[in-house]
């Protein structure tokens, strides 16, 4: 089953699929219903929205506050929203920006690298994570590390979404099922459907970074026809209130760069991979042209990383690379349940492009052995993020979107963005 379905009408389809012929039949991602309905022309947010012509903010709204004395997250009064202007959000377990030392060693106990080879070092454990010092998180949200905070603890839907800039609020509501050792009442469960609402999500602008961790948790609803579904992370420049994907185009390197881990197929327990734009990307086509050229890179390709219908800890890192005339020094990394799957350095691991697919030289993936070079010439990843450091980290959407026909829901909970590794629940 191809990657993603194209919204594209069959016969421009086919059209574009006879520019990138490869020997057998290789799936193709041709995406491009990245479109998401928040690109461009706003949304609906409690908190803010984005004008639906011009392209950026219309001001209203901006950031939330956060405050709460000891940084416990309780499950009554967790925020309210005080007018369309945006609210302040009291719920105590909420933080909008922090200090503290950037880290990129705590790699947890993976192995390391992607599918076990090279990579970023796997050194500390648990005891050197954020949530390893916080049990259940009761106090995290509060540690100077900690950039952005949601634990879905909010009194109603409406306080939560105030916290936001955009959002697509029908079809999030708060469910009672937790991640096991959570110290919260509530998780939020996003439903689209084909039929619509096709999006339901919730972005924030966030304090300009050059290094973030990202641990949530979610929980996928089997058989669904996810279309993209998980948290995307990122940065515009300049930042922005509002996600613009801009699918089919490649990112000049001083505009926008994202990240996501999300399902890549259908079924009951669909593979996941990164699905990422950045400057140094690959295209689906032989010859690139016009605006249906790329689309998101996969980079994993291991069929265990997989989206299941139990609670799973995931946890993304991404460091930009701090000289942006190369990619030498860039990051890019996964955890699921405190367990490395892939950690991306400019040096490691190596492996080959097949089209828009980057495989490490060990990827199990079919859509990269079938389809391996006999000799293949084996590079590190390039993970030029960015041509100038006026472009940051200043981006979070958690999403579900859906638009084949059917429908299905996600389940994030417990959600942390941080200047350090966070680690899963303790």
């Amino acid at each position: 089953m191809p990657y993603r379905r194209s919204a594209l009408p069959e016969a421009a389809l086919s059209a574009l699929v006879a520019l990138a012929v490869l020997p057998g039949p290789i799936p193709l991602v041709a995406c491009s219903s990245d479109a998401h309905p928040s690109s461009g022309a706003g949304g609906t947010s409690s908190g803010g929205s984005a004008a639906a012509t011009g392209g950026t903010a219309d001001g209203t709204g901006g950031g939330v506050n956060a405050s709460g004395a000891g940084g416990t997250a309780s499950g009554a009064g967790g925020g309210t929203a005080s007018g369309a202007g945006g609210g302040t959000a009291s719920a105590g377990a909420r933080t909008e920006a922090g200090g503290g030392a950037t880290t990129s060693a705590d790699a947890g106990p993976g192995a390391g690298g992607a599918s076990g080879a090279g990579g970023a070092s796997s050194a500390g454990g648990a005891s050197a994570t954020l949530a390893g010092k916080y049990p259940g998180d009761v106090g995290l949200a509060m540690d100077p590390a900690v950039v952005w905070a949601e634990d879905f603890e909010e009194s109603n839907v409406a306080a939560l979404f105030a916290r936001y800039d955009d959002s697509k609020q029908t079809g999030l509501a708060f469910d009672a099922d937790v991640p096991a050792k959570s110290s919260g009442k509530a998780s939020a469960k996003l439903t689209a459907s084909g039929d619509g609402p096709n999006a339901v999500d919730f972005f924030k602008k966030l304090p300009d970074t050059e290094e973030l961790f990202v641990r949530y948790y979610a929980k996928y609803e089997s058989n669904v026809p996810y279309h993209h579904t998980g948290v995307w992370v990122g940065g515009y420049n300049p930042a922005s209130k509002y996600p613009n994907p801009q699918a089919g185009l490649k990112p000049n390197g001083d505009d926008r760069f994202s990240v996501s881990l999300e399902p890549m197929e259908q079924g009951t327990a669909p593979r996941m991979d990164f699905y990422d734009y950045w400057m140094k990307m690959h295209s689906w086509m032989d010859t690139p042209m016009g605006d249906t050229a790329y689309y998101g890179n996969s980079l994993v390709h291991d069929p265990s990383l997989t989206a299941k219908s139990a609670w799973q800890c995931i946890e993304l890192h991404i460091k930009l690379n701090p000289d942006p005339s190369s990619g030498a020094g860039a990051e890019l990394g996964v955890w699921v349940d405190d367990a490395s799957f892939a950690q991306f350095t400019d040096r490691a691991p190596l492996g080959y492009w097949v089209k828009d697919k980057f495989c490490p030289d060990a990827a199990k993936g079919t859509e990269c052995t079938d389809y391996r070079p006999s000799s293949p010439t084996l590079v590190p990843l390039d993970l030029q993020y960015r041509s100038t450091s006026a472009l940051k980290l200043n981006a979070f959407w958690p999403q579900n979107y859906i638009t084949d026909k059917g429908s299905g829901s996600v389940w994030y909970d417990d959600m942390v963005v941080a200047k350090s590794r966070v680690g899963c629940l303790r």
